[in-house]
């Protein structure tokens, strides 16, 4: 800041600094579903203690669909939700999905998680 300033000035500015160095209220949270554990804030997932590697938008599905459990989706809302809002995408959940469960599962084909 470049003098002169004014006091409310200042106060603003160390507002906002402290504003932006508090931790989000909504930060999001690790998750654990069985043996399958997912840290967003590393973007790691590992299954048995073992990690397992997925692209960001494998990422991003996993942790979207893991942290509303109970719920059913459809391909369009995943998308929208999950952080690709171009319905193009729309049509690639399927195999995402897919991917996803060949990773983490150890029978794809009859899915337990």
């Amino acid at each position: 800041m470049t003098k002169p300033f004014s006091p409310r000035e200042l106060l603003a500015r160390v507002k906002a600094l402290l504003r932006r160095a508090e931790p989000p209220a909504d930060a999001p949270r690790a998750i654990e579903i069985g043996k399958l554990a997912i840290d967003p804030a590393s973007y790691r997932v590992s299954h048995s203690g073992k990690p397992v590697p997925l692209s960001t938008l494998e990422f991003r599905l996993l942790y979207y669909l893991a942290s509303r459990p109970n719920r059913v989706f459809t391909r369009i809302n995943c998308s929208m939700r999950s952080g690709y809002g171009s319905i193009r995408y729309a049509a690639q959940r399927g195999r995402y999905v897919r991917r996803l469960r060949e990773k983490i599962e150890s029978d794809p084909e009859n899915p337990c998680i």
